[in-house]
């Protein structure tokens, strides 16, 4: 009997997907067709499920999944690193069997990033000539990585233990007996879901002495916490370069918790790397990186260094307490530190997100020896003052040079000037005339004609940073009359321009040149030349002239009215 009921289990796998066919598409827009096909073969009995050694090969050719199988593969659940991931492969129909109906244990085998997983095992029944009915998938795995995770159905198997017969379903587009196929050389199938992990990360919750929490300076403290490390542990924390890689030598250490969560405080050193940086914790092999910026020394700047009383001096500064108030005076000379200070009205500003100062002071006081800006940083005790200064020289209007009749001796004044200059205007000039397009003589094809702008020459005398634009519009042209009323026209759409333009010599900014096109109607502006705000030269502001032209090119019809054309191209500068 036994050997009877494997005769009809052989011929059930034998008929099982014996007909050759193409894998067919996708017939919903979340669903597929897998890639590859399907292989019947025998195997030695006891053999493991994935072993490519084949006792036999009862098909002759590759066959479908199935009848326009869908097979459509999702995520959901964790998103972090160390949390659990499900995954769902839901399909409507397997492969068909085309003998008596067969059972046994089906596999489905998934990876992630590349990573095997565990075979999901479930009984399976084919009905005698018939599909094996859809069904649904489910799983999950641990996510061991942040960035994309790409899940992906890469084989199933068809066991019937009981006569040693299987059937494999995978992405090999070969199917020869005895050869390359499904069972001996299995190929991932096209079968995929993709979702992006959150990783380790750190958030600076703030920083002593800051209102901000992207920027510190030496000998402040700053305070964060971590989330999505995979596991319990105690994290490096590093004060770094932007990619993490060289560290100063001061470290703190974070306690982790199982939940991947924690929280700790690193002391800026007291000569720290300044600039871009990067706080890093390390723990279990993960890291996190989170941008900070640490400020150097202050800095003052001044437009002038010296003048009498009145003198209105520009003074600028960088690497200030972000956001934070500093005031600007004026300053005897020293010690101690900071100098005492003049008689000169002070003034306050406050620094900008990049911790840069800008403000006027007023010079009165001859007895300013610097103009300097300072904020107490930190309360103290000792408090801890930022203070930057540069030399100023007061001239009063009177000094004596030698006293009585000493020999030697000598003093200075200092004479203040100033100018005003006057924005001038934009405006723009052209060449005198019409511009005269080459003549066309029908002779039943269409033609073209030619021509060019008379030169337009933009003269920006502003002197700032403002830029310019000029567009042209072309109304079409108007012919001679029509016989019913009206003239013959031709459409602004005929006529395309090809631009050119150029600084002249008292310019060095960046001028460019509108794109060749057409017309589309008289409504319709296209640039011919501009200079952007951020086109200014050499010296920082935009001015000076430039010259635009633009080659014309009209096309003409083959049963286009004869007789003179005109029309208007009308140029706006703004």
């Amino acid at each position: 009997m036994r050997s009877k009921n494997r005769v009809v289990a052989l011929l059930a796998g034998a008929s099982m997907l014996a007909t050759s066919a193409v894998v067919l598409g996708a017939t919903s827009a979340s669903a597929a067709a897998p890639s590859g096909g399907c292989w019947v073969y025998s195997v030695a009995e006891g053999s493991p499920v994935e072993d490519t050694a084949t006792t036999g090969n009862l098909s002759t050719s590759l066959a479908a999944w199935g009848n326009n199988a869908d097979y459509n593969l999702t995520t959901s659940g964790g998103n972090t690193v160390g949390s659990s991931r499900n995954f769902t492969l839901t399909f409507n129909t397997g492969p068909t069997n085309g003998g008596p109906a067969a059972s046994g244990t089906v596999y489905y085998y998934f990876s992630v990033n590349g990573t095997n997983l565990p075979a999901i095992e479930k009984p399976f029944s084919a009905p005698g000539f018939g599909p094996i009915p859809g069904d649904t998938v489910t799983g999950s795995y641990a996510i061991t990585g942040s960035g994309t995770n790409t899940v992906k159905l890469r084989k199933v198997i068809y066991d019937i233990p009981t006569y040693t017969l299987r059937v494999q379903c995978n992405g090999q587009t070969g199917g020869v007996a005895n050869g390359v196929n499904p069972a001996t050389t299995p190929v991932d199938t096209n079968i995929t879901a993709s979702f992006s992990a959150v990783g380790p990360a750190a958030s600076i919750s703030g920083i002593t002495n800051q209102v901000v929490t992207t920027a510190a300076r030496k000998n402040d403290v700053i305070s964060f916490g971590v989330t999505n490390f995979s596991a319990a542990g105690t994290g490096t924390v590093e004060l770094c370069n932007v990619s993490g890689t060289s560290c100063d030598a001061t470290s703190s250490s974070v306690s982790i918790a199982g939940d991947g969560t924690g929280s700790g405080t690193i002391a800026v050193g007291a000569t720290p790397t300044t600039g871009s940086r990067t706080l890093k914790v390390t723990s279990g092999g993960e890291t996190s990186l989170t941008p900070i910026t640490i400020l150097g020394d202050v800095t003052v700047s001044t437009n002038v260094v010296g003048g009498g009383s009145g003198t209105v001096v520009t003074v600028t500064g960088s690497n200030w307490d972000p956001n934070q108030p500093v005031t600007v005076g004026g300053y005897k000379n020293g010690p101690p530190f900071p100098p005492p200070a003049s008689s000169d009205a002070t003034i306050s500003t406050t620094a900008d997100s990049a911790g840069n100062i800008s403000a006027s002071f007023t010079v009165n006081d001859a007895a300013t020896a610097f103009i300097g800006a300072s904020r107490t940083h930190a309360a103290g005790p000792p408090p801890v003052v930022l203070f930057g200064s540069k030399a100023f020289t007061f001239s009063g209007d009177t000094c004596t040079a030698k006293q009585g009749s000493a020999a030697t001796g000598s003093c200075a004044l200092l004479e203040t000037v100033e100018l005003t200059v006057v924005a001038g205007d934009l405006k723009m000039s052209k060449d005198a005339g019409k511009v005269l397009m080459s003549g066309v003589t029908l002779d039943g094809s269409d033609q073209t004609s030619t021509g060019d702008l008379q030169d337009v020459t933009v003269k920006d005398y502003r002197g700032g940073t403002l830029g310019w634009s000029l567009v042209g519009r072309f109304s079409g042209l108007n012919g001679p009359a029509k016989p019913t009323g009206g003239n013959f026209t031709i459409a602004p759409s005929a006529l395309t321009w090809t631009p050119t333009c150029a600084a002249q010599a008292n310019s060095d900014d960046t001028v460019v040149a509108g794109a060749a096109g057409s017309f589309a109607d008289a409504s319709t502006d296209l640039p011919l030349c501009a200079v952007a705000t951020s086109g200014a030269g050499a010296d920082g502001t935009s001015g000076g002239d430039a010259v635009a032209d633009a080659g014309l090119s009209l096309e003409v019809g083959s049963s286009q009215a004869a007789g003179n054309y005109s029309g208007l191209l009308t140029l706006t500068l703004s």
